[in-house]
């Protein structure tokens, strides 16, 4: 299951981000989302994530399920239609 939290510091309560991730027996963090205005350097796969502001040690708040995103729908072109008002 997908799920999505919000990156919180321990030590100034700043949230720096989201992350998304899979969720099983251990969260498999896929990708983190800074938040608007965010100011520090995006970390990348295995890097640390620390707070944005005092570089203080996070942990994952309100961690919920994202909802699956909804299927394209591609409808079939008309066929036989001409146009209108058009002479030729």
């Amino acid at each position: 299951m997908l799920v999505r939290g919000d990156v919180k510091c321990y030590h100034c309560g700043h949230i720096s981000g989201q992350v998304e991730g899979t969720r099983g027996k251990r969260l498999v963090l896929h990708a983190f989302h800074p938040r608007q205005g965010y100011q520090g350097e995006v970390p990348g796969p295995g890097d640390r994530l620390r707070c944005e502001r005092c570089q203080g040690p996070v942990f994952l708040e309100d961690l919920r399920p994202v909802p699956p995103q909804p299927l394209p729908i591609e409808l079939p072109a008309r066929k036989g239609r001409t146009s209108r008002g058009k002479a030729a």
